[in-house]
């Protein structure tokens, strides 16, 4: 799939067997490989009706892990083949937003949209056009081709052209649908939106207070920690309730110069610069989004000039208050102290990144320390079953080696009475640890006779221990010495062998005392990067921060100031490795990287697909050239489908390609932000690459680029128009095979995830982990990737729009396509995926929006240039005007939306932060009874709720959505300036303590949520917990501080109870010691021991 000129592929109906072929294998492999993964036990569950836990599932921490969350999804069906099918579709789209958040709710609302747009022209479209093209088409054109039902076939006949006004009527028809489809999107975006504010309403509302409800909120982590390492849950101690929605009032500043960055600096900056008038810093309606790069520059070029000429509120005076520089004044006369903003707090982040590779580095010695504890006691076991074996055979203490012990560990053993001592006290375990399952047949009928051997009398046997763990404590270490693994040690020890315990222990202890060193530092002594977190008391403040302080008055390049992201979302190392200066030129060198990687992907690519042709076997391999010149069929088998299989496996290492671009060079330090960029950067490629390229063909665009005169418009209309109604055929045939590969692939858990690369092929790996700590986090909930699913599902909507005219027999295809979609990635959002961050669909819909209707606008390019070759001047006329309306729409749509969005923000924002003006008693009434009224919420007042009355502008259109109306609190009026003396809700005297939305309901403070600190005992082993329920909605009260330095680390050996059984991580301990080779040595200083079960390292 190089180009539509070199790409071989048949154009004859017979030529979709082959591919028709692989795709139903392929679907009939993936099915069933889902039907049995899903419905296979683990261990000892093979009984067990019922969910159960994760534990007692062999697959289904991949295929239904959404049953264990706080929030549970429905357990996935488990009848007849398919029968999942159903009950996913007829979910309701509420009840998932609910479940599994905005973004997975809209995202199944955009593929509804997408299957109802198929099925419309599927049945109004297609049946229009395929029988005037194949009827009124040359007879020169074979009735078994495909290109008959081509534009192009009809053109070539004597009366094709007059038909043509019918293409023009139903591109109209085309585009009114389609910008159709996107209001239905838009519309339930925002009924989902206001449902989950509702939802906060009625939370706030019903907000329980007593102890135990407040307790279980604490027992649900979140399945991805912006942390690699295991932390202790500490108790919230937040009385003052300070916390309460602190992400929906505090601001993200990045880029911050030097001679900023301390708290008392930022915090003047802010206080200054809010409280005084304010230029926009962009050009365009306000918004608490970034804005571009140009955008910034073109408004500080325009700010400056009025400033010049007198017409900016900055005049000479107010200048004067800063030096050149930006370096804010000590004393600014000027300044009112009631227009001050309140902040909280500031946070300045610091570069920890030692602090941090030695916590990951502390993180992975301790499960080495683990696994080396499991070896110990499986080779300890196992030695005991092959003594007792040996003396059950031999009757005496001699005996030939067994495979499990060999001679040279027997001998280690001092004498027969300590090895006696070792049968004595594990020989009660060897039942427990299911040696059954480790030995021949022939060794499982021993293990009945095990435990009543007299190996001694039974007045001499020890009291059996609860665990193995407390047997083996029990030991004196010279028994344990001779089972303990070795490990080799790196060169820079001239290769020692070391006992494992012993060397990680030593080490751990030494990672241990320098994080303790490095976190008993002050944090003012770690050097300051250019990213802060500043706290507000009202979020309208921060949203007014946003918006008129979006980046510094006088440089705007630096003091970038954005939303605070959910902490979830953060990236904490790339935080504490931002730069400044090189930051900014670096992000530019990379995204020009990314365009030529994107531009000249066809070339090597076609080079590579080339081998494949029937001219390359023909001269690499001329016997297989004969025998394909004499099986045709087999012939069109390798150019139809060898070919798209090694294109599509070269693109499924794009998104791979990208995604570590993005990590490894990329300055973004939130993993939304980073996504985002993944995801324009893999749209534009597909688009350019899949569609574009591919139809206008690599010679065209040689010629292109190695003309040394001007391209003329004419030859860039003639080379399109030509190109693009010949490919229809090949996009048939590439619709059947991707429906197979996206289909199958996303079921069976294929693909690709954020956090984990083809996720059943790590099944394996996470088989065979030894250590509880590593399998917890091999069966974590995947998360879906929506950087990588919108793009593809975008291009096969543009194929759709693109081919809807120039070959309609492209339509039925796309609507079998996103038939399959619908079901299978409704299922996965449904059943398995969970999230990493939520946006409350604003990223999603933005790019549904303005990406759809470029692909609209692309169809109607190539209709118009078509147009433009056959010289149709009215049809050029309605096309143009058409493609003029399309930009429109989207500007007016993109505006609307994003206006929308602030709106819903602001008003979750005074919901959640208990800062919203209570305007009547009605408001009471129906927070209290639940009928909540979407006309008048806390943050709105009566004239807001009643503005249809005031504004007959609104009142006319009363019909249309909400998200529509262009009343006078639209924010299509522009803003030219902020001024000083307008107080906000925080400055106007107190903060309105006797009319906020907490008073009202007369409710005390709550906690934010956390988890429970670990049980105190004196014991050296605690049973551990259960695998907790984790929870990934979204969370507002989590400070944001580097949790690598204030989140304190685990003490605990996290060990299976029986070492040689399956892991179950439902029965495991916690062990508070180390078994090395001399007593106390395991206690490592203070940090191990009964007497530190809870001890941390700060």
């Amino acid at each position: 799939m190089s180009d539509i000129q070199n790409r071989p592929f048949s154009k004859d109906y017979s030529g979709l067997i082959a591919q028709s072929t692989i795709a139903v294998a392929l679907a009939v492999v993936s099915v069933t490989l889902h039907e049995i993964m899903k419905r296979k036990r683990r261990g000892r569950h093979t009984q067990l009706e019922g969910l159960g836990s994760v534990e007692s599932w062999q697959f289904n921490y991949l295929y239904q892990a959404c049953s264990w969350a706080r929030n549970p999804s429905p357990p996935t069906c488990m009848g007849w083949p398919l029968s999942w099918v159903k009950d996913s579709i007829v979910f309701p789209q509420e009840k998932l937003s609910e479940l599994r958040g905005v973004d997975a709710a809209l995202y199944i609302r955009f593929l509804r949209g997408c299957l109802l747009f198929a099925l419309v022209h599927t049945l109004t479209t297609a049946p229009i056009l395929l029988p005037i093209h194949v009827h009124f088409s040359s007879n020169l054109i074979s009735p078994h081709s495909m290109t008959r039902a081509s534009i192009s076939s009809l053109v070539e006949a004597k009366n094709g052209r007059s038909l043509l006004w019918v293409h023009v009527c139903l591109l109209f028809w085309i585009t009114l649908t389609w910008i159709g489809n996107l209001f239905y999107i838009c519309n339930g975006a925002f009924k989902l939106r206001e449902a989950k504010i509702e939802a906060a309403i009625r939370n706030a509302v019903t907000e329980s207070h007593t102890t135990a409800e407040r307790e279980e909120a604490r027992y649900h982590p979140h399945p991805h920690p912006p942390y690699r390492f295991t932390d202790i849950p500490a108790l919230s101690t937040d009385k003052s309730n300070r916390n309460r929605g602190l992400r929906l009032r505090t601001v993200m500043v990045t880029n911050i110069p030097v001679y900023l960055r301390s708290e008392k600096d930022l915090k003047e900056y802010f206080e200054h610069h809010l409280s005084n008038s304010l230029d926009k810093p962009f050009v365009g309606l306000p918004a608490s989004t970034q804005p571009g790069l140009l955008n910034k520059l073109l408004a500080f070029v325009l700010n400056r000039a009025k400033r010049m000429i007198g017409m900016s509120p900055h005049n000479a005076a107010n200048e004067s208050q800063e030096e050149s520089d930006g370096v804010l004044l000590g004393r600014i006369p000027s300044t009112k102290p009631e227009n001050i903003p309140v902040i909280d707090r500031v946070v300045i982040a610091r570069r920890m990144t030692e602090l941090a590779s030695l916590l990951e580095r502390r993180e992975e010695v301790l499960h080495h320390l683990e696994a080396a504890h499991v070896r110990l006691a499986q080779n300890a076991l196992l030695a005991v079953y092959d003594e007792v074996e040996r003396r059950q055979s031999s009757g005496d203490s001699e005996g030939t080696s067994t495979p499990r012990l060999t001679r040279s560990m027997t001998a280690d053993v001092e004498s027969g009475s300590q090895m006696d001592l070792l049968v004595r006290t594990l020989s009660p375990f060897l039942d427990d640890c299911e040696l059954a399952s480790t030995f021949s047949l022939s060794r499982r009928k021993l293990i009945q006779k095990v435990k009543g051997i007299d190996v001694t009398s039974k007045e001499d046997l020890d009291t059996p221990h609860e665990t193995i763990w407390d047997a083996l404590f029990s030991l004196p270490r010279s028994v344990l010495d001779p089972y303990q693994p070795l490990t080799h040690l790196s060169v820079l020890f001239r290769r020692k062998v070391e006992l494992s315990i012993d060397y990680y222990c030593t080490k751990l202890n030494l990672l241990t005392s320098s994080i303790t060193q490095y976190r008993a530092r002050a944090v003012t002594e770690y050097p300051a990067v250019p990213t802060a977190f500043v706290s507000f008391k009202d979020p309208a403040d921060a949203r007014k921060a946003c918006k008129y302080l979006a980046v510094h008055p006088n440089n705007p390049l630096v003091c970038l100031v954005t939303m605070a992201p959910q902490y979830e979302d953060i990236d904490w190392k790339r935080v504490m490795k931002s730069t400044y200066r090189v930051g900014i030129f670096k992000d530019w060198v990379v995204n020009i990287g990314v365009w030529g990687f994107t531009l000249f992907w066809i070339f090597p690519v076609s080079l590579f697909v080339g081998l494949v042709s029937i001219g390359s076997i023909s001269t690499l391999f001329p016997g297989l050239y004969n025998y394909l010149s004499s099986h045709p069929w087999h012939q069109e088998f390798i150019q139809s489908f060898l070919p798209t299989i090694l294109f599509s496996l070269l693109m499924i290492l794009v998104p791979l390609i990208l995604l570590f671009i993005s990590k490894k060079v990329d300055t973004i330090i939130t993993l939304s932000a980073m996504h985002d960029r993944i995801m324009t950067r893999y749209y534009k490629f597909l688009v350019v690459n899949v569609l574009v390229f591919f139809c206008v063909g690599t010679a065209a665009l040689q010629s292109f680029i190695t003309s040394r005169t001007a391209v003329s418009g004419s030859v860039i209309m003639k080379t399109v128009a030509n190109s693009f109604p010949m490919a229809g055929p090949f996009y048939v045939g590439w619709l059947i095979f991707t429906t197979a590969i996206h289909g199958s692939f996303e079921l069976v858990m294929f693909g690709v995830s954020i956090s984990f690369v083809l996720p059943l092929f790590a099944y394996p790996f996470t088989k065979r982990r030894v250590t509880p700590r590593k399998r917890a986090v091999g069966i974590r909930p995947r998360t879906f990737n929506f950087y990588y699913w919108l793009p593809n599902h975008l291009l096969v909507i543009h194929v759709l729009l693109l081919f809807a005219l120039l070959n309609p027999l492209v339509v039925p295809f796309g609507l079998i396509y996103f038939s399959v979609e619908i079901a299978v990635v409704k299922n996965q959002l449904l059943h398995v995926y969970a999230r990493n961050y939520e946006r409350n669909g604003q990223i999603l819909l933005i790019h549904i929006i303005r990406y759809s209707l470029d692909g609209l606008m692309l169809a109607q390019f190539v209709f118009l240039a078509y147009m433009v070759v056959l010289w149709k001047p009215v049809n050029i006329a309605l096309s143009a005007l058409l493609f003029v309306l399309t930009i429109i729409a989207k500007v007016l749509m993109t505006r609307l939306c994003l206006t929308r969005f602030e709106k819903d923000d602001v008003r979750e924002a005074q919901v959640i932060c208990r800062t919203g003006t209570a305007v009547c008693v009605k408001a009471e009434d129906n927070l209290e009874s639940g009928n909540i009224s979407p006309e008048i919420l806390p943050g709105q007042t009566e004239n807001e709720a009643d503005d249809t009355e005031d504004h007959p502008l609104r009142f006319r259109t009363r019909w249309l959505p909400v998200w529509v109306k262009f009343g006078s609190n639209t924010s299509f009026l522009q803003l030219h300036s902020v001024h000083g003396n307008e107080p906000t809700a925080s400055t106007q005297g107190q903060p309105s303590s006797a009319v906020t939305l907490g008073s009202l309901l007369h409710l005390p403070p709550a906690e934010g949520p956390c988890q429970p600190p670990p049980c105190i005992s004196t014991c050296l082993i605690q049973r551990h917990p259960p695998l907790a329920a984790w929870d990934d909605e979204p969370r507002h009260d989590i400070p944001y501080d580097n949790p690598y330095y204030t989140r304190p680390t685990t003490n605990a050996l996290w060990l299976p109870r029986n070492p040689l059984g399956l892991l179950d991580l439902d029965d495991t301990v916690d062990v508070y010691s180390t078994l090395t080779s001399e007593h106390g040595a395991g206690d490592v200083g203070h940090w191990f021991g009964p007497d530190s079960a809870t001890s941390t390292v700060f």
